[in-house]
């Protein structure tokens, strides 16, 4: 089972808050990489039309791609096969991946990282072993695409060009891994028929391309997951195709501390919004000297960014800064798109959406897609564990509950216990805690949503508040696994080891973690013994309690609101049978009330909300 590395050094990231924090980590080695980018490129006139293909290859003769390794490489090699390995399929269930590869049909190429174990090491160069001759391509610009397959845990992706033979080679880091060049984080899978398209110009040198051009994929990694290529393609460029690379969106950073979130509860009315940003790549073959992020959100909001001036195969980081601020509960839908001022010759590939949800009582940072999950870090086998996301209070509210996803669990993990706590900074040099929930026991291996109420009662947050909310369970052979979402700012997913020792993931994914500010929602109900039932609930100006009762009883109906102050009372005397009550709630203000059944003195309760 893969544990989530920590990351090293001093943090300081896109929350000013962490940056006094004593946070203790784990180093974990990466590999040095750098990836080169053109100021400047030429274009030529076009031998051949937009996305005309030069050559293609989809590995259908095997013995024409061979295998070079580099000094860290010592097992998992690349291979030509026709069908998933076995070891990573069964897996599939359990971590999420896409079934099956859905590149072309018959053979694709794919390396496995974890069927090579975790004493293994990648550095592994899979070349097309004869000269490419691309002399008719002249100087234009050309695309290198690929249907892809991946599970990214740390490992580097590569693409690598040679316009002279193999003797100098021009790197492209694809499937990007840190968040200076775009998150894509621990344990993200790939859409199932995923294809990359990458400008190779920047490999051109003499000013045109040659008859000696080499391509090969390389693989870096240890221990982590598998990449599959399959249908390799050069192609003409575009003249104009801007590729959205990643977008993020944030609360402004001048007013809070710069989060994502996607679930806003009512309580927090002040709210500052959201901004927007994107790193883009101009993957055609003209500069486009007037390229804006454009974003259109729910409710009429409509903004474009400054624009920048982006050379072919360039990359730039575009942003919209006015505050999109969503009014009205519901789901607020938000478009990002770029724009250069001509049409697009590629307009899938330079759009985003994303769905956010201003709720009723829901506060969190997950965007409601599970991609991975969690259930260890390294070097904690079968200890506990917890893990979780800082959150931003604007309001003062009283958190009542914290919602949690589980993962898919392992047989083993069946029985095992979690729980929630909440965390406050106590803005000199560590997280104080300040309430836990309710223990509970995973029932089943199926993913699903758990809401727990905090032990105790409802605990008041205040605006500015840092609050650290985890997920936490009590170790194990098979541990509890929680899920995870989209990638997210590093320094702001943070846990606690075995030790209690504070730690910041690398590359991490949101944790699908959520405060609840429901008044009803930490108020346990009495043990219902008579089909006791209430009903509409919410009610508006009528609610009916219905029970059932098989002898003579005494029956006695209270309502008391959160405080236990009795608001409504019905002496029945000696009932039997079936009962039906109806309860006049005009009266009631809206909020939470407890409907209390007395048969002979033994009280069933059932909650109550009125809503107007």
């Amino acid at each position: 089972m893969k544990k989530v590395y920590l990351i090293a050094g001093a943090l300081i990231g896109a929350m000013s808050v962490n940056a006094q924090k004593a946070i203790n980590t784990v180093v974990s080695a990466k590999y040095d990489k750098t990836d080169v980018m053109p100021a400047k490129k030429k274009v030529a006139n076009a031998a051949k039309a937009e996305g005309d293909i030069f050559w293609q290859n989809g590995f259908d003769t095997p013995t024409e791609w061979s295998q070079t390794t580099g000094a860290g490489h010592t097992a998992g090699d690349w291979t030509v096969l026709s069908a998933i390995p076995s070891s990573i399929t069964a897996q599939q269930a359990g971590y999420q991946w896409p079934a099956t590869f859905s590149g072309s049909a018959g053979n694709f190429a794919f390396i496995d990282s974890d069927g090579a174990g975790g004493a293994a090491s990648q550095d592994a160069y899979f070349e097309f072993n004869t000269d490419i001759d691309l002399t008719a391509a002249g100087s234009n610009s050309l695309y290198l695409t690929f249907a892809e397959y991946y599970r990214h845990y740390y490992d580097y992706n590569y693409v690598e060009v040679s316009n002279d033979g193999g003797a100098t080679w021009t790197e492209f880091a694809v499937n990007l891994v840190s968040e200076a060049d775009g998150v894509t984080a621990v344990n993200f899978n790939c859409i199932p028929g995923e294809v990359e398209t990458l400008n190779i110009t920047p490999a051109m040198s003499g000013g045109a391309w040659s008859n000696q051009v080499r391509i090969r994929f390389h693989y870096v990694g240890q221990w982590d997951w598998f990449w599959g290529i399959d249908d390799v393609k050069i192609v003409q460029a575009w003249d104009n195709d801007m590729k959205i690379d990643t977008w993020y969106q944030a609360t402004p950073v001048a007013t809070s501390f710069g989060l994502d979130y996607y679930h806003v509860s009512a309580s927090q009315s002040s709210f500052p919004g959201l901004t927007f940003g994107a790193l883009v790549t101009n993957n055609g073959a003209l500069d486009q000297n007037s390229t804006a992020l454009h974003v259109v959100a729910t409710g009429g909001y409509d903004q474009t960014g400054a624009t920048a001036s982006i050379p072919g195969a360039g990359s730039d980081t575009l942003s919209v800064e006015t505050p999109y601020i969503p009014a009205g509960l519901g789901t607020k839908t938000v478009d990002i798109k770029t724009e250069i001022g001509v049409t697009d010759a590629d307009a899938s590939n330079n759009t985003a959406s994303f769905d956010m949800f201003m709720t009723q009582y829901e506060f969190s940072r997950d965007n409601n897609v599970q991609t991975s999950s969690i259930g260890q870090i390294s070097s904690q086998d079968a200890q506990p564990l917890k893990i979780g996301n800082v959150m931003e209070i604007f309001d003062q509210t009283d958190i009542t509950a914290v919602k949690l996803r589980l993962s898919t669990q392992a047989a083993g993990a069946v029985g095992g216990e979690f729980f929630c706590e909440l965390y406050r900074w106590n803005g000199v040099d560590a997280y104080d805690w300040i309430a836990e929930t309710e223990v509970r026991t995973v029932t089943g291996t199926a993913a699903t949503w758990v809401q727990i109420p905090l032990i105790g009662g409802s605990v008041t947050v205040n605006a500015g508040d840092d609050i650290l909310v985890v997920a936490a369970h009590f170790g194990g052979t098979d541990e509890v696994r929680f899920a995870m979402a989209q990638g997210t700012y590093e320094n702001t997913v943070l846990g606690y080891t075995a030790a209690d020792e504070l730690f910041s993931l690398s590359s991490p994914g949101a944790v699908m973690i959520r405060l609840i500010d429901d008044p009803s929602a930490n108020v346990n109900e009495l043990t219902n013994t008579f089909g006791m039932s209430v009903y509409p609930n919410p009610a508006n100006d009528l609610s009916n309690v219905s029970f059932e009762l098989n002898n003579d009883a005494d029956v006695n109906i209270t309502v008391t609101d959160l405080s236990g102050k009795v608001v409504y009372t019905n002496a029945l005397g000696t009932v039997n049978g079936t009962q039906n009550v109806a309860i006049n709630t005009t009266a009631l203000n809206n909020g939470v009330y407890f409907v209390n059944l007395s048969v002979n003195g033994t009280v069933s309760s059932e909650k109550l909300v009125v809503r107007k």
